[in-house]
């Protein structure tokens, strides 16, 4: 769709030019290698009318990341998707509305679909009371598997096995396995853990190894096994991750201090996590299923078309020559325009839910503008971010969108006025279940 609509008398940029927003955007980076605060993470709001939704406030948040997360099953930047949950006000139906910055293909959504026809049946079908498990649905294992096939790819990518296809914009470079990189966590053990804990020590070293073969064997399994190889490494991969043993560790590590080797074995733990992932999604979305089984028995999927990229000479890096509507702010833009309609036929969504944290400006977007809660970011700002620029806002969206755009632009000169402070490039998804502390703080320029 055409970003750019609105005559020049009603832009949101009326008061604003956009080209010194983009000036702004570039010092600001320049002073901070384009990551202006650290990676933060928020509580959600008390949920202060829990009897208007089917859904509690925490269940949405946690459903509607779950249904983000299946949709970013292709790599790549962006390869970011954002969804919020509508309740339909007759029969509590629920809708998953997607958004994403790059058009969601139809293989794609042939997938999803599938998946949700999954949900749907487990739904209905009646729990088994454990007399004859052989002819009962296995929910988990199902959900679990579907979840697999959807992101095999990117699963086989986030291991850099020799399995991989590359895609070409990554063909020239060269990272060794993830499973080489455990090498560094062993190691790590021994500096952890005193002589009197010589018992966790050796087990935290044996967990760590026993992984590390099983994640070495898949370079070696024949195609064949190659599912049934990885639906184990991953269950294996989230044991290890949600064990006491391990917590503790990585606790252990993340408390040290910020050097290249604990930096690199952080990271890699964080990756493990992502591993881990495909596993606790499938069981979020059982759990919340088995809560919710009357409103997932009429579960729908939509998609929002997304916007044209738009053309700009401004830019921190020398190959960004396009802006972008990120996924977050389609959503916003859409239930702005659509408010009445979709609180005549459906409960207005509370959350949204991200396949990533949210980049700085996203997140100083949805914190000024009020309707959903932040509970997250990841610190990076790109400044190939914009906002639609329609025809079809009403004068008070209008209005409310450029004081919104004149708040962002105020903390960015502000923050641009301050003593440049250097941080380090930050992951930009995180699963957070071994509850480490973060891994890369600022340091003064």
């Amino acid at each position: 769709m055409n970003p750019r609509t609105a005559a020049a008398g009603q832009s949101i940029w009326q008061d604003l030019a956009e080209d010194t927003f983009r000036g702004h955007l570039v010092h600001l980076e320049e002073r901070t290698n384009a990551v202006p605060i650290d990676t933060q993470l928020f509580p959600l709001p008390p949920d202060t009318q829990p009897q208007s939704h089917d859904l509690s406030l925490d269940d949405e948040q946690s459903l509607a990341d779950s249904f983000a997360f299946l949709a970013a099953a292709e790599q790549g930047a962006q390869s970011v998707a954002a969804v919020c949950l509508e309740e339909a006000v007759d029969q509590g139906a629920i809708t998953v509305r997607f958004a994403a910055v790059d058009t969601i293909n139809s293989f794609l959504r042939e997938s999803l679909d599938k998946f949700r026809l999954l949900l749907i049946e487990i739904a209905k079908t009646p729990e088994s009371d454990g007399s004859d498990d052989c002819n009962q649905l296995q929910p988990l294992d199902s959900v679990f598997d579907s979840i697999l096939e959807l992101h095999n790819r990117r699963l086989i990518a986030r291991l850099r096995s020799s399995k991989w296809e590359k895609p070409v914009y990554l063909s020239r470079t060269h990272k060794k396995a993830l499973w080489q990189d455990f090498r560094n966590l062993v190691h790590r053990v021994q500096f952890l853990y005193t002589k009197k804990e010589k018992e966790s020590r050796l087990a935290v070293e044996s967990a760590i190894e026993n992984l590390a073969k099983l994640y070495q064997e898949f370079e070696t399994t024949p195609p064949e096994n190659e599912f049934s190889h990885l639906s184990n490494l991953v269950r294996s991969t989230y044991q290890l991750c949600t064990s006491q043993l391990i917590r503790d560790y990585a606790h252990r590590l993340g408390s040290m201090g910020p050097t290249p080797q604990i930096r690199s074995a952080v990271k890699t733990l964080r990756q493990i996590e992502k591993i881990a992932a495909y596993y606790r999604v499938a069981s979020t979305l059982v759990q919340v299923l088995r809560k919710y089984r009357r409103n997932f028995q009429s579960l729908e999927f939509t998609y929002l078309q997304p916007y044209s990229s738009i053309p700009t000479s401004i830019g921190y890096e020398a190959w960004a020559k396009t802006c972008h509507i990120h996924a977050e702010i389609q959503l916003i833009v859409y239930y702005d325009t659509h408010q009445n309609h979709c609180n005549q036929t459906s409960r207005p969504p509370r959350v949204i839910g991200t396949s990533k944290y949210l980049c700085y400006l996203c997140y100083l977007f949805i914190e000024r503008h009020g309707r959903f809660p932040t509970t997250n970011t990841h610190g990076r700002l790109y400044d190939q971010w914009t906002v639609p620029d329609l025809r079809e806002y009403s004068e008070p969206q209008r209005e409310k969108y450029k004081q919104i755009l004149q708040a962002v632009d105020e903390e960015i000169v502000k923050r641009g006025d301050e003593p440049p402070l250097w941080r380090l490039e930050p992951m930009t998804s995180r699963e957070n279940l071994l509850g480490m502390a973060d891994e890369c703080g600022p340091t003064l320029d």
